[in-house]
Protein backbone atom coordinates (compact mmCIF):
# COMPACT_ATOMS: atom_id res chain seq x y z
CA UNK A 1 0.00 0.00 0.00
CA UNK A 2 2.84 2.35 1.00
CA UNK A 3 4.61 1.52 -2.04
CA UNK A 4 1.57 1.84 -4.53
CA UNK A 5 0.82 5.60 -2.12
CA UNK A 6 4.79 6.23 -3.34
CA UNK A 7 4.74 5.59 -6.59
CA UNK A 8 1.70 7.99 -7.31
CA UNK A 9 3.57 10.48 -5.95
CA UNK A 10 6.29 10.25 -7.56
CA UNK A 11 4.25 10.37 -10.79
CA UNK A 12 2.01 13.18 -9.58
CA UNK A 13 2.91 16.66 -11.82
CA UNK A 14 5.41 18.73 -10.11
CA UNK A 15 3.17 21.56 -9.53
CA UNK A 16 0.56 19.27 -7.64
CA UNK A 17 3.33 18.13 -5.49
CA UNK A 18 4.82 21.45 -4.56
CA UNK A 19 0.60 23.04 -3.66
CA UNK A 20 0.58 19.36 -1.94
CA UNK A 21 3.54 19.99 0.09
CA UNK A 22 2.68 23.50 0.81
CA UNK A 23 -0.82 21.90 1.82
CA UNK A 24 0.83 19.28 4.19
CA UNK A 25 3.35 22.33 5.83
CA UNK A 26 0.53 24.69 6.62
CA UNK A 27 -1.30 22.04 8.31
CA UNK A 28 1.59 21.17 9.91
CA UNK A 29 2.31 24.06 11.53
CA UNK A 30 -1.16 24.87 12.56
CA UNK A 31 -1.80 21.80 13.82
CA UNK A 32 1.44 21.89 16.18
CA UNK A 33 0.81 25.55 16.71
CA UNK A 34 -3.33 24.78 18.19
CA UNK A 35 -1.93 21.86 19.80
CA UNK A 36 0.83 23.26 22.07
CA UNK A 37 -2.21 26.25 22.46
CA UNK A 38 -4.85 23.18 23.15
CA UNK A 39 -1.93 21.23 25.57
CA UNK A 40 -1.14 24.31 27.41
CA UNK A 41 -4.36 25.42 28.04
CA UNK A 42 -5.16 22.16 29.30
CA UNK A 43 -1.81 21.80 31.76
CA UNK A 44 -2.90 25.68 32.57
CA UNK A 45 -6.18 24.86 33.76
CA UNK A 46 -5.43 21.87 35.47
CA UNK A 47 -2.26 23.39 37.56
CA UNK A 48 -5.15 26.36 38.38
CA UNK A 49 -7.64 23.27 39.72
CA UNK A 50 -4.90 21.95 41.71
CA UNK A 51 -3.63 24.81 43.68
CA UNK A 52 -7.36 26.22 44.35
CA UNK A 53 -7.79 22.25 45.93
CA UNK A 54 -5.06 22.17 47.82
CA UNK A 55 -5.19 25.49 49.19
CA UNK A 56 -9.03 24.34 50.16
CA UNK A 57 -7.83 20.77 51.58
CA UNK A 58 -5.15 22.99 53.99
CA UNK A 59 -7.97 24.52 55.79
CA UNK A 60 -10.20 20.75 55.45
CA UNK A 61 -7.44 19.20 57.14
CA UNK A 62 -6.92 21.74 60.08
CA UNK A 63 -10.74 21.71 60.48
CA UNK A 64 -11.00 18.16 60.50
CA UNK A 65 -8.30 17.51 62.43
CA UNK A 66 -9.67 19.90 65.34
CA UNK A 67 -13.15 17.86 65.00
CA UNK A 68 -11.28 14.44 65.65
CA UNK A 69 -9.20 16.03 68.76
CA UNK A 70 -11.80 17.16 70.28
CA UNK A 71 -14.04 14.27 70.15
CA UNK A 72 -10.66 12.53 71.59
CA UNK A 73 -10.73 14.41 74.31
CA UNK A 74 -14.81 14.29 75.04
CA UNK A 75 -13.09 9.82 75.50
CA UNK A 76 -10.19 10.98 77.43
CA UNK A 77 -12.55 12.89 80.19
CA UNK A 78 -15.06 9.51 79.90
CA UNK A 79 -12.03 7.29 80.68
CA UNK A 80 -10.90 9.69 83.92
CA UNK A 81 -14.66 8.81 85.38
CA UNK A 82 -15.06 6.33 87.68
CA UNK A 83 -18.67 5.44 86.84
CA UNK A 84 -17.09 4.38 83.48
CA UNK A 85 -14.61 2.15 84.88
CA UNK A 86 -17.32 0.79 87.38
CA UNK A 87 -19.73 -0.35 84.45
CA UNK A 88 -16.92 -1.71 82.57
CA UNK A 89 -16.41 -3.84 85.66
CA UNK A 90 -20.14 -4.75 86.29
CA UNK A 91 -19.80 -5.10 89.93
CA UNK A 92 -23.32 -4.40 90.91
CA UNK A 93 -24.49 -4.66 94.31
CA UNK A 94 -28.18 -4.86 93.07
CA UNK A 95 -29.95 -4.08 90.02
CA UNK A 96 -30.69 -0.55 91.24
CA UNK A 97 -27.22 0.13 91.55
CA UNK A 98 -26.42 -1.29 88.21
CA UNK A 99 -29.58 1.36 86.70
CA UNK A 100 -28.26 4.30 88.45
CA UNK A 101 -24.43 3.79 87.07
CA UNK A 102 -25.70 3.41 83.52
CA UNK A 103 -28.81 6.76 83.87
CA UNK A 104 -25.39 8.89 85.27
CA UNK A 105 -23.63 7.57 82.11
CA UNK A 106 -26.45 8.20 79.69
CA UNK A 107 -26.39 11.59 81.35
CA UNK A 108 -23.00 12.55 81.02
CA UNK A 109 -23.10 11.40 77.69
CA UNK A 110 -26.51 13.46 77.22
CA UNK A 111 -24.43 16.72 78.53
CA UNK A 112 -21.76 16.27 76.20
CA UNK A 113 -24.20 16.09 72.94
CA UNK A 114 -26.21 18.89 74.15
CA UNK A 115 -22.62 21.01 74.30
CA UNK A 116 -21.23 20.38 70.90
CA UNK A 117 -23.08 19.66 68.75
CA UNK A 118 -20.70 18.68 66.14
CA UNK A 119 -20.84 14.81 68.07
CA UNK A 120 -23.57 12.67 66.91
CA UNK A 121 -22.99 10.02 69.90
CA UNK A 122 -21.27 8.15 72.74
CA UNK A 123 -21.47 4.53 74.14
CA UNK A 124 -19.58 2.50 75.98
CA UNK A 125 -19.20 -1.41 75.61
CA UNK A 126 -17.96 -3.94 78.13
CA UNK A 127 -16.14 -6.84 77.46
CA UNK A 128 -19.06 -9.01 78.30
CA UNK A 129 -21.43 -7.28 75.59
CA UNK A 130 -23.44 -4.61 78.22
CA UNK A 131 -23.61 -1.27 76.59
CA UNK A 132 -24.80 2.03 77.27
CA UNK A 133 -25.24 4.90 74.55
CA UNK A 134 -26.72 7.99 73.56
CA UNK A 135 -27.21 9.78 70.64
CA UNK A 136 -28.51 12.97 69.27
CA UNK A 137 -31.49 12.16 67.27
CA UNK A 138 -32.25 8.99 69.03
CA UNK A 139 -33.12 8.27 72.38
CA UNK A 140 -30.37 6.81 75.11
CA UNK A 141 -30.31 3.15 75.17
CA UNK A 142 -28.76 0.20 77.15
CA UNK A 143 -28.13 -3.23 76.47
CA UNK A 144 -26.34 -6.31 75.17
CA UNK A 145 -24.06 -5.74 72.17
CA UNK A 146 -23.99 -9.05 70.10
CA UNK A 147 -19.95 -8.72 69.24
CA UNK A 148 -20.12 -11.93 66.54
CA UNK A 149 -19.50 -9.85 63.85
CA UNK A 150 -16.02 -10.05 61.97
CA UNK A 151 -16.11 -6.07 61.03
CA UNK A 152 -16.50 -4.95 64.63
CA UNK A 153 -13.99 -7.44 66.07
CA UNK A 154 -11.68 -6.65 63.85
CA UNK A 155 -12.21 -2.98 65.19
CA UNK A 156 -11.72 -3.73 68.58
CA UNK A 157 -9.00 -5.35 68.15
CA UNK A 158 -7.49 -2.75 66.24
CA UNK A 159 -8.17 -0.67 69.77
CA UNK A 160 -6.90 -3.11 71.76
CA UNK A 161 -3.63 -2.96 69.75
CA UNK A 162 -3.28 0.79 69.53
CA UNK A 163 -4.18 1.57 73.38
CA UNK A 164 -4.66 4.28 74.62
CA UNK A 165 -4.79 5.89 71.15
CA UNK A 166 -8.44 6.10 69.64
CA UNK A 167 -9.42 3.94 66.21
CA UNK A 168 -11.28 5.62 63.97
CA UNK A 169 -13.02 3.89 61.19
CA UNK A 170 -16.00 4.28 59.18
CA UNK A 171 -19.25 2.59 59.86
CA UNK A 172 -20.22 1.40 55.71
CA UNK A 173 -18.85 -2.04 56.74
CA UNK A 174 -20.93 -2.52 60.00
CA UNK A 175 -24.13 -4.87 59.68
CA UNK A 176 -25.92 -3.28 62.35
CA UNK A 177 -29.65 -4.31 62.78
CA UNK A 178 -32.48 -2.21 64.28
CA UNK A 179 -32.59 -3.55 67.88
CA UNK A 180 -28.97 -3.76 68.02
CA UNK A 181 -27.67 -1.65 70.92
CA UNK A 182 -24.85 -0.57 68.63
CA UNK A 183 -27.60 0.98 66.45
CA UNK A 184 -28.10 4.19 67.83
CA UNK A 185 -24.53 5.00 67.07
CA UNK A 186 -24.86 3.52 63.49
CA UNK A 187 -28.00 3.96 62.14
CA UNK A 188 -26.58 6.94 59.71
CA UNK A 189 -23.72 6.83 58.15
CA UNK A 190 -20.80 7.85 60.96
CA UNK A 191 -17.08 8.04 61.65
CA UNK A 192 -16.62 6.11 64.20
CA UNK A 193 -14.06 6.38 67.07
CA UNK A 194 -13.22 3.22 69.51
CA UNK A 195 -11.18 3.66 72.45
CA UNK A 196 -9.76 0.76 74.54
CA UNK A 197 -9.72 1.12 78.52
CA UNK A 198 -7.17 -0.98 79.18
CA UNK A 199 -4.25 -2.92 77.58
CA UNK A 200 -5.78 -6.30 77.76
CA UNK A 201 -5.64 -8.64 74.80
CA UNK A 202 -8.63 -10.81 76.02
CA UNK A 203 -11.67 -9.48 74.08
CA UNK A 204 -14.45 -10.94 77.09
CA UNK A 205 -12.36 -8.61 79.87
CA UNK A 206 -11.76 -5.46 77.79
CA UNK A 207 -14.38 -2.34 78.22
CA UNK A 208 -14.40 0.43 75.03
CA UNK A 209 -15.17 3.71 74.70
CA UNK A 210 -17.26 4.60 71.89
CA UNK A 211 -17.58 8.26 69.71
CA UNK A 212 -19.38 8.69 66.77
CA UNK A 213 -19.75 11.61 64.59
CA UNK A 214 -21.73 12.48 61.71
CA UNK A 215 -20.97 11.89 57.98
CA UNK A 216 -22.40 14.84 57.35
CA UNK A 217 -20.18 16.82 59.78
CA UNK A 218 -17.00 15.18 58.77
CA UNK A 219 -18.21 16.04 55.13
CA UNK A 220 -18.70 19.84 56.10
CA UNK A 221 -14.68 20.02 56.65
CA UNK A 222 -13.56 19.20 53.17
CA UNK A 223 -16.54 19.79 51.02
CA UNK A 224 -15.57 23.62 50.61
CA UNK A 225 -13.42 21.89 48.15
CA UNK A 226 -15.76 20.97 45.69
CA UNK A 227 -16.45 22.76 42.42
CA UNK A 228 -17.28 22.39 38.74
CA UNK A 229 -18.99 19.66 39.69
CA UNK A 230 -16.87 18.08 41.47
CA UNK A 231 -16.40 15.28 43.88
CA UNK A 232 -14.85 14.99 47.14
CA UNK A 233 -14.17 11.74 49.56
CA UNK A 234 -12.37 10.81 52.64
CA UNK A 235 -10.22 7.43 52.31
CA UNK A 236 -8.24 5.50 54.57
CA UNK A 237 -4.98 3.80 54.48
CA UNK A 238 -6.33 1.15 52.19
CA UNK A 239 -8.48 3.48 50.13
CA UNK A 240 -11.60 2.79 52.36
CA UNK A 241 -14.14 5.48 51.67
CA UNK A 242 -15.15 7.04 55.22
CA UNK A 243 -17.12 9.89 53.76
CA UNK A 244 -17.63 10.76 50.52
CA UNK A 245 -19.80 14.18 49.23
CA UNK A 246 -21.71 11.79 46.21
CA UNK A 247 -23.56 9.38 48.20
CA UNK A 248 -25.15 8.47 44.81
CA UNK A 249 -22.02 6.65 44.05
CA UNK A 250 -21.85 3.89 47.06
CA UNK A 251 -18.52 2.97 46.76
CA UNK A 252 -16.60 1.16 49.33
CA UNK A 253 -13.24 1.78 47.83
CA UNK A 254 -11.27 4.80 46.12
CA UNK A 255 -10.38 4.43 42.45
CA UNK A 256 -9.05 7.17 40.47
CA UNK A 257 -12.12 7.92 38.01
CA UNK A 258 -10.10 8.64 34.05
CA UNK A 259 -12.82 10.79 33.29
CA UNK A 260 -11.75 13.20 36.12
CA UNK A 261 -8.79 15.08 37.06
CA UNK A 262 -8.03 13.42 40.27
CA UNK A 263 -5.87 15.69 43.51
CA UNK A 264 -5.34 13.76 46.14
CA UNK A 265 -3.89 14.96 49.68
CA UNK A 266 -1.94 13.29 52.30
CA UNK A 267 -3.45 14.40 55.59
CA UNK A 268 -0.33 14.74 58.20
CA UNK A 269 -2.45 12.20 60.63
CA UNK A 270 -4.51 8.61 60.55
CA UNK A 271 -2.92 8.14 57.14
CA UNK A 272 -5.80 9.11 55.52
CA UNK A 273 -6.22 11.18 52.32
CA UNK A 274 -8.73 13.93 50.79
CA UNK A 275 -9.33 13.68 47.06
CA UNK A 276 -11.15 15.33 44.96
CA UNK A 277 -12.25 14.53 41.58
CA UNK A 278 -13.38 17.22 38.81
CA UNK A 279 -14.94 16.13 35.74
CA UNK A 280 -12.71 16.97 32.81
CA UNK A 281 -15.94 17.25 30.73
CA UNK A 282 -16.77 20.25 32.77
CA UNK A 283 -13.14 22.26 32.94
CA UNK A 284 -12.30 21.55 29.24
CA UNK A 285 -15.06 23.65 27.97
CA UNK A 286 -12.60 26.15 27.02
CA UNK A 287 -10.03 23.89 25.73
CA UNK A 288 -12.14 22.50 23.41
CA UNK A 289 -13.55 25.95 22.09
CA UNK A 290 -10.72 26.36 21.30
CA UNK A 291 -9.36 23.24 19.53
CA UNK A 292 -12.46 23.50 17.51
CA UNK A 293 -11.51 27.43 16.89
CA UNK A 294 -7.98 25.43 15.97
CA UNK A 295 -9.71 23.28 13.50
CA UNK A 296 -11.71 25.94 11.75
CA UNK A 297 -8.33 28.60 11.37
CA UNK A 298 -6.89 25.20 9.80
CA UNK A 299 -9.30 24.67 7.03
CA UNK A 300 -9.53 28.17 6.49
CA UNK A 301 -5.94 28.52 6.05
CA UNK A 302 -5.59 25.21 3.69
CA UNK A 303 -8.76 27.02 1.70
CA UNK A 304 -6.68 30.50 1.69
CA UNK A 305 -3.66 28.55 -0.01
CA UNK A 306 -5.44 26.31 -2.46
CA UNK A 307 -7.16 29.85 -3.45
CA UNK A 308 -3.77 31.82 -3.67
CA UNK A 309 -1.77 28.78 -4.99
CA UNK A 310 -4.24 28.92 -7.95
CA UNK A 311 -4.17 32.71 -8.36
CA UNK A 312 -0.61 33.15 -8.34
CA UNK A 313 -0.26 29.78 -10.81
CA UNK A 314 0.32 31.54 -13.39
CA UNK A 315 3.50 33.73 -12.18
CA UNK A 316 5.24 31.15 -10.16
CA UNK A 317 4.50 27.86 -11.92
CA UNK A 318 5.04 29.29 -15.32
CA UNK A 319 8.18 30.77 -15.21
CA UNK A 320 9.36 27.99 -13.30
CA UNK A 321 8.18 25.33 -15.93
CA UNK A 322 10.16 27.11 -18.61
CA UNK A 323 12.98 27.18 -16.51
CA UNK A 324 12.56 23.41 -16.26
CA UNK A 325 12.22 22.50 -19.69
CA UNK A 326 15.43 24.83 -20.61
CA UNK A 327 17.42 22.81 -18.48
CA UNK A 328 16.50 19.39 -19.58
CA UNK A 329 16.93 20.25 -23.28
CA UNK A 330 20.78 21.60 -21.95
CA UNK A 331 20.82 18.20 -19.96
CA UNK A 332 20.23 16.37 -23.42
CA UNK A 333 23.06 18.36 -25.51
CA UNK A 334 20.98 20.87 -27.00
CA UNK A 335 21.58 24.66 -26.36
CA UNK A 336 19.56 26.05 -29.34
CA UNK A 337 17.13 27.43 -26.36
CA UNK A 338 14.12 30.22 -27.44
CA UNK A 339 14.85 33.43 -25.78
CA UNK A 340 12.43 34.18 -22.78
CA UNK A 341 9.96 35.76 -22.38
CA UNK A 342 8.24 37.74 -19.81
CA UNK A 343 5.60 34.85 -17.81
CA UNK A 344 5.45 35.75 -14.16
CA UNK A 345 7.26 37.28 -11.33
CA UNK A 346 10.04 39.83 -12.27
CA UNK A 347 12.81 37.64 -10.23
CA UNK A 348 11.94 34.37 -11.90
CA UNK A 349 11.70 35.93 -15.42
CA UNK A 350 15.37 37.18 -14.24
CA UNK A 351 16.33 33.74 -13.65
CA UNK A 352 15.30 32.40 -17.08
CA UNK A 353 17.25 35.29 -18.39
CA UNK A 354 20.28 34.47 -16.97
CA UNK A 355 20.24 31.08 -17.73
CA UNK A 356 19.24 31.48 -21.02
CA UNK A 357 22.25 34.25 -21.23
CA UNK A 358 24.59 30.98 -19.42
CA UNK A 359 23.66 28.51 -21.91
CA UNK A 360 24.60 31.01 -24.76
CA UNK A 361 28.22 31.21 -23.09
CA UNK A 362 28.73 28.06 -22.48
CA UNK A 363 27.76 26.90 -26.07
CA UNK A 364 29.95 29.92 -27.47
CA UNK A 365 32.59 27.88 -25.14
CA UNK A 366 32.44 24.76 -25.81
CA UNK A 367 32.55 26.01 -29.63
CA UNK A 368 36.09 27.84 -29.19
CA UNK A 369 37.32 24.32 -26.59
CA UNK A 370 37.10 22.54 -29.64
CA UNK A 371 38.81 24.74 -31.91
CA UNK A 372 41.70 24.99 -29.16
CA UNK A 373 41.56 21.25 -28.51
CA UNK A 374 42.00 20.88 -32.76
CA UNK A 375 45.40 23.65 -32.57
CA UNK A 376 46.92 21.51 -28.98
CA UNK A 377 46.32 18.34 -31.45
CA UNK A 378 48.43 19.81 -33.97
CA UNK A 379 51.22 20.93 -31.53
CA UNK A 380 51.36 17.45 -29.72
CA UNK A 381 52.10 16.10 -33.08
CA UNK A 382 54.39 18.66 -33.45
CA UNK A 383 55.89 18.02 -30.38
CA UNK A 384 56.30 14.27 -30.78
CA UNK A 385 58.29 14.57 -33.33
CA UNK A 386 60.67 16.46 -31.50
CA UNK A 387 60.67 14.34 -28.22
CA UNK A 388 64.01 12.73 -27.45
CA UNK A 389 64.07 9.23 -26.59
CA UNK A 390 64.79 7.56 -22.72
CA UNK A 391 66.62 4.80 -24.59
CA UNK A 392 68.30 6.86 -27.03
CA UNK A 393 69.73 9.07 -24.00
CA UNK A 394 70.87 5.86 -21.95
CA UNK A 395 72.27 4.31 -24.95
CA UNK A 396 74.08 7.22 -25.62
CA UNK A 397 75.60 7.19 -22.14
CA UNK A 398 76.77 3.68 -22.62
CA UNK A 399 78.68 4.60 -26.17
CA UNK A 400 80.48 7.39 -24.08
CA UNK A 401 81.51 5.13 -21.37
CA UNK A 402 82.53 2.45 -23.45
CA UNK A 403 84.66 5.18 -25.73
CA UNK A 404 86.07 6.53 -21.54
CA UNK A 405 87.25 2.54 -21.41
CA UNK A 406 88.58 1.97 -24.61
CA UNK A 407 91.27 5.46 -23.37
CA UNK A 408 91.61 3.65 -20.40
CA UNK A 409 89.46 6.47 -18.43
CA UNK A 410 88.29 4.44 -15.84
CA UNK A 411 87.40 7.12 -13.55
CA UNK A 412 85.18 9.03 -16.06
CA UNK A 413 83.99 5.12 -17.40
CA UNK A 414 82.82 4.53 -13.82
CA UNK A 415 81.11 8.13 -13.06
CA UNK A 416 79.05 7.43 -16.35
CA UNK A 417 77.92 4.32 -15.03
CA UNK A 418 76.54 5.71 -11.80
CA UNK A 419 75.36 8.40 -13.92
CA UNK A 420 73.33 6.23 -15.47
CA UNK A 421 72.15 3.91 -12.63
CA UNK A 422 70.20 7.61 -11.43
CA UNK A 423 68.80 8.38 -15.01
CA UNK A 424 67.59 5.03 -15.84
CA UNK A 425 64.71 5.51 -12.68
CA UNK A 426 63.63 8.81 -13.86
CA UNK A 427 62.82 8.33 -17.34
CA UNK A 428 61.55 4.69 -17.19
CA UNK A 429 59.26 5.24 -13.78
CA UNK A 430 56.50 7.73 -13.62
CA UNK A 431 54.87 6.95 -10.87
CA UNK A 432 54.37 8.67 -7.30
CA UNK A 433 56.11 5.80 -5.15
CA UNK A 434 58.39 2.76 -5.06
CA UNK A 435 60.04 0.33 -2.90
CA UNK A 436 62.03 1.62 0.04
CA UNK A 437 64.85 -0.29 -1.51
CA UNK A 438 65.01 0.87 -4.87
CA UNK A 439 65.16 4.76 -2.76
CA UNK A 440 68.09 3.32 -0.61
CA UNK A 441 69.51 1.98 -4.11
CA UNK A 442 68.78 5.79 -6.16
CA UNK A 443 70.21 7.59 -2.45
CA UNK A 444 73.59 5.26 -2.73
CA UNK A 445 74.38 5.86 -6.77
CA UNK A 446 73.42 9.96 -5.90
CA UNK A 447 75.70 10.38 -2.82
CA UNK A 448 78.01 8.63 -4.95
CA UNK A 449 78.04 10.72 -7.68
CA UNK A 450 77.98 13.70 -5.34
CA UNK A 451 81.20 12.56 -3.41
CA UNK A 452 82.63 12.05 -7.07
CA UNK A 453 81.52 15.64 -7.51
CA UNK A 454 82.56 17.32 -4.44
CA UNK A 455 85.58 14.89 -3.72
CA UNK A 456 84.34 12.39 -0.98
CA UNK A 457 83.06 15.61 0.89
CA UNK A 458 80.36 13.39 3.10
CA UNK A 459 80.45 9.98 4.24
CA UNK A 460 76.88 8.48 4.32
CA UNK A 461 75.48 5.35 6.44
CA UNK A 462 72.07 3.80 6.19
CA UNK A 463 70.14 1.81 9.15
CA UNK A 464 67.11 0.28 7.70
CA UNK A 465 66.39 -2.97 8.18
CA UNK A 466 65.65 -5.68 5.55
CA UNK A 467 61.55 -5.98 6.35
CA UNK A 468 61.24 -2.58 5.05
CA UNK A 469 62.75 -3.04 1.89
CA UNK A 470 59.09 -4.45 0.09
CA UNK A 471 57.39 -0.99 2.30
CA UNK A 472 56.15 2.00 -0.67
CA UNK A 473 57.69 4.88 -0.51
CA UNK A 474 57.40 8.28 -2.28
CA UNK A 475 60.05 8.70 -5.29
CA UNK A 476 62.96 10.90 -4.78
CA UNK A 477 61.71 12.37 -1.42
CA UNK A 478 65.09 12.40 0.03
CA UNK A 479 67.30 13.62 -2.83
CA UNK A 480 66.43 17.22 -2.23
CA UNK A 481 67.59 16.72 1.62
CA UNK A 482 70.40 14.85 0.83
CA UNK A 483 71.69 17.52 -1.97
CA UNK A 484 71.36 19.78 0.86
CA UNK A 485 73.97 18.12 2.95
CA UNK A 486 76.16 18.65 0.41
CA UNK A 487 75.13 22.15 -0.64
CA UNK A 488 74.86 23.60 2.79
CA UNK A 489 78.03 21.37 4.25
CA UNK A 490 80.25 24.23 4.86
CA UNK A 491 83.22 22.56 2.73
CA UNK A 492 84.27 20.43 5.05
CA UNK A 493 83.70 16.29 5.31
CA UNK A 494 80.45 15.81 6.46
CA UNK A 495 78.50 12.68 8.08
CA UNK A 496 75.62 11.81 6.66
CA UNK A 497 72.96 9.17 8.67
CA UNK A 498 69.80 7.99 7.46
CA UNK A 499 67.95 6.04 9.56
CA UNK A 500 64.75 4.15 8.55
CA UNK A 501 62.02 2.13 10.75
CA UNK A 502 58.37 1.68 11.11
CA UNK A 503 55.81 1.27 14.46
CA UNK A 504 52.70 2.50 13.53
CA UNK A 505 54.24 4.34 10.76
CA UNK A 506 57.56 5.15 8.46
CA UNK A 507 59.70 7.33 10.48
CA UNK A 508 62.84 8.62 8.36
CA UNK A 509 65.52 10.33 10.38
CA UNK A 510 68.17 11.97 7.92
CA UNK A 511 71.09 13.77 10.11
CA UNK A 512 74.17 15.68 8.37
CA UNK A 513 76.92 16.94 11.04
CA UNK A 514 78.05 19.74 8.51
CA UNK A 515 75.49 21.93 8.96
CA UNK A 516 74.48 24.40 12.05
CA UNK A 517 71.37 26.71 12.14
CA UNK A 518 70.78 29.09 14.82
CA UNK A 519 67.74 28.56 16.73
CA UNK A 520 65.81 31.35 15.11
CA UNK A 521 66.07 30.58 11.83
CA UNK A 522 65.44 26.55 12.59
CA UNK A 523 61.85 28.07 13.80
CA UNK A 524 61.34 29.80 10.82
CA UNK A 525 61.66 26.91 9.02
CA UNK A 526 59.38 24.92 11.34
CA UNK A 527 56.95 27.49 11.00
CA UNK A 528 57.30 27.35 6.92
CA UNK A 529 56.75 23.76 6.64
CA UNK A 530 53.63 23.93 9.02
CA UNK A 531 51.65 26.63 7.33
CA UNK A 532 52.77 25.75 3.93
CA UNK A 533 54.24 29.34 4.00
CA UNK A 534 55.68 29.74 -0.24
CA UNK A 535 59.17 30.56 -0.92
CA UNK A 536 61.83 30.28 -3.26
CA UNK A 537 64.90 30.04 -0.93
CA UNK A 538 63.25 26.55 0.39
CA UNK A 539 61.94 25.51 -2.70
CA UNK A 540 63.15 22.03 -2.17
CA UNK A 541 61.66 21.55 1.20
CA UNK A 542 58.38 22.75 0.30
CA UNK A 543 58.11 20.41 -2.22
CA UNK A 544 58.85 17.52 -0.32
CA UNK A 545 55.64 18.62 1.79
CA UNK A 546 53.51 19.48 -0.31
CA UNK A 547 53.78 15.66 -2.09
CA UNK A 548 53.64 13.96 1.62
CA UNK A 549 50.23 16.08 2.09
CA UNK A 550 49.09 15.01 -1.24
CA UNK A 551 50.13 11.64 -0.90
CA UNK A 552 48.95 10.74 3.03
CA UNK A 553 47.13 13.82 4.13
CA UNK A 554 47.45 15.03 7.38
CA UNK A 555 49.67 12.14 8.73
CA UNK A 556 52.48 12.86 6.44
CA UNK A 557 54.36 15.56 8.91
CA UNK A 558 57.57 16.91 8.33
CA UNK A 559 59.86 19.31 10.74
CA UNK A 560 63.29 19.98 11.43
CA UNK A 561 65.40 19.62 14.56
CA UNK A 562 69.07 21.40 15.06
CA UNK A 563 71.68 19.52 17.84
CA UNK A 564 74.02 20.82 20.17
CA UNK A 565 77.21 19.32 18.63
CA UNK A 566 76.68 21.33 15.62
CA UNK A 567 73.93 18.89 13.74
CA UNK A 568 71.02 19.16 12.04
CA UNK A 569 68.10 16.77 11.34
CA UNK A 570 65.60 16.27 9.45
CA UNK A 571 62.49 14.07 10.47
CA UNK A 572 59.74 12.91 7.86
CA UNK A 573 56.79 10.34 9.43
CA UNK A 574 53.96 8.99 7.29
Amino acid sequence: MRARVWMGLKRMDWKWRALLSILIGVVAVITLLFGVTYFYFVRKLETVNEKIVRMAFVQSEKDLGGLLKKAEEYLNVFYNDEIMWQFAEGVFRNEIERSTVSMKIVSSFDERLLLDNGVYGFAILSGDGRMVSSSSSSRSRTGIQAASQESLEGLLRKARDSYPYVVWAGSRDLTVTEGDSLHILCNRPVLLGIKAMEDIRQSEDASYLLVALDEKTVREQYEIAIYNGSRALLADQANVILSDTDERKGEAVYRPDPACQNIEYELSYMGWKLVNSIPRKDYLKEARRIRSFGIGVGLLACGMVVLISLVWSKRYIRPIQSLMEGMEAVGKDRFDLPKPTRKGWAELDQLNQQFYGMVQKLKNHMEQLKVAEQEKAKEELLALQYQINPHFLCNSLNSIRWMATMTNNTAVADSLVILSRIITPICRDPSFTWKLKDELDFLENYVHMMNIRYVDMAEYVVECPEELYGEEFPRFILQPLVENCFKHGGGRRNFIWLSVSKKDTIYVELRNSGVYMTQEKLEELNHMLRNGVDGSEHMGLLNIRKRLRLLYGEEGKMWMESGEDGSFTVYICF
